[in-house]
């Protein structure tokens, strides 16, 4: 039985109804209406049916376990859990049928009514494995991992092939990164239960982890012949697939799992990632794009497509990402760093600012942020506010670097022929064409246009840059020409 994927504790509840139905109890025979008719022969009149008030349905086990079954089937669990008060006495008080009760409540969410079932079913019964196991449910719910360990142990002490607390002790294990001594106890779980594929889901982890590749497909080859409907497994699948390079074999798999269970995010992360390591960008962004109408408050897919909207040229949609990640997730400041990029690059000189203001509240050292903001400022024709921004930023700096000299030159706005001596002296090629950048946009702001046309041919002139400013190059270049051919027209 499966507790935690799919439906949480439905397979469970599905299984006790089934149980239900091999120990039925007999009900009254369908009555007619009126009492029992009467035929008359030929044509003799027939009494009228007296109508008599219409009668509640007749109880049996058979007719709950059915109408439950439909009620979960739709996801209608607060309808299923009210059946349970139409039950009458003795079978309201049938051990399996509060044990279906209790599996109902718990994976409806209400642990607090859940708990205090359990406790009062514990009492009457200590040793019941399905009870203690779902009170080892109970207590990792409540992040309670010392009670929990110990129910799976109770449980295991009465019922020492018990697959469920064998898997979940070794999934346990595994979260713990203890993958040895958690290959062990699934092992186990699969021993006492070749059918358990959550035990085998978890087994294939633990071979994946420990870079046993061929020991993971094959251990999930074994888990989809034995459920094929299963979603999880062909994606854990498809990862294995893409780390053995067969991406036509992942593709093929995560396809499977996403048309099993659309509604699953991680799946259609995956399903995007492949489709990237194949060039397939446009079909990674709508995947990416299904993710995100899945969890419009989850972060990772914007930042997928995001990279995939600036690579294709969908700018505007590109900002519309980035800006939900520096909402989202603000300390991963690549986003605030890329969104003032495209704003730079659109002429939004405010909308940079704060972009590269918030990358570097969470990368100060980054002294390209403090510049980018310092630069926006001056756009913007606050020469006051980037002076002072510019000087306090400066006091965090090495005095003795060539930053330093390279920050400074904004504040006093003088010394350009020192500073460019230093940087020509920088040996790192990326960190030399990155700070000549700079230079190029302080001649461009307050010296010679053609001198910074210059030093930014210069940036642009090397191979395989790892800087944003190369990007910032290409377009002052383009402006400083465009510009250029106005000034010739007119």
């Amino acid at each position: 039985m499966r507790l935690s994927a799919k439906s949480g504790l439905f397979i469970l509840c599905v299984f006790t109804a089934f149980a239900l139905f091999s120990c039925k109890t007999p009900g009254q025979a369908p009555r007619q209406p009126g009492g029992q008719a009467r035929e008359k022969p030929g044509n003799e009149p027939v009494d009228k049916p007296v109508s008599e008030p219409e009668r509640p349905p007749v109880y049996t086990r058979v007719a709950f376990a059915e109408q439950l079954s439909q009620l979960l089937s739709a996801g209608k669990n607060t309808e299923a859990l009210a059946l349970f008060d139409m039950i009458p006495a003795p079978d309201a008080s049938d051990p399996s049928i509060q044990l279906l009760k209790l599996s109902i409540m718990l994976s409806s969410g209400k642990l607090e009514d859940s708990a205090v079932l359990a406790n009062k079913m514990e009492q009457s019964n200590p040793d019941n494995s399905d009870v203690l196991y779902i009170q080892a449910v109970i207590a990792g719910a409540r992040n309670d991992n010392s009670t929990r360990s110990k129910y799976l142990n109770r449980v295991l002490a009465v019922q020492p092939g018990n697959s469920q607390a064998l898997t979940a002790l070794g999934l346990d294990l595994y979260a713990r990164k203890n993958y040895t001594l958690a290959k062990s106890w699934l092992i186990k779980a699969v021993a006492a239960d070749p059918d358990n594929t959550e035990a085998l889901l978890g087994l294939a982890r633990v071979y994946y982890m420990q870079a046993d590749l061929v020991k993971a497909g094959d251990t999930l080859n074994l888990a989809i012949g034995k459920d094929p409907g299963y979603s999880i497994l062909w994606a854990e699948r498809a990862r294995v697939r893409s780390e053995t390079n067969n991406m036509s074999g992942a593709l093929d798999d995560i396809r499977k799992a996403v048309e099993l269970d659309p509604g699953v995010y991680s799946q259609w992360i995956d399903y995007g990632g492949y489709l990237i390591a194949t060039a397939k960008q446009e079909e990674a962004r709508k995947a990416f794009t299904e993710a995100v109408r899945l969890e419009p408050e989850s972060y990772l897919a914007y930042i997928y497509r995001a990279g995939l909207n600036d690579d294709l040229g969908y700018t505007d949609e590109a900002i519309f990402d980035y800006s939900a990640i520096t909402r989202l997730y603000p300390q991963y400041f690549y986003a605030s760093e890329s969104l003032g990029i495209l704003l730079w690059g659109k002429g939004d000189y405010a909308g940079s600012r704060a972009a590269f203001q918030q990358a570097l509240v969470y990368n100060p050292k980054n002294s390209s942020y403090a510049l980018m903001a310092t630069l926006c400022m001056y756009r913007q024709k606050k020469d006051i506010e980037a002076k002072t921004f510019m000087g306090k930023y400066i006091t965090t700096l090495d005095r003795t670097s060539t930053e330093y000299f390279l920050c400074r030159l904004f504040v006093d706005r003088s010394g350009d022929a020192e500073v460019l001596v230093r940087i020509t002296k920088e040996k790192n090629v990326n960190t030399r064409n990155r700070m000549l950048f700079y230079a190029a946009m302080y001649y461009e702001l307050f010296g010679s246009k053609s001198i910074a046309q210059k030093y930014y041919l210069e940036v642009v002139s090397i191979p395989a840059p790892n800087f944003f400013e190369f990007r910032l190059s290409q377009w002052a270049i383009r402006n400083l020409e465009t510009d250029g051919d106005k000034t010739v027209q007119g």
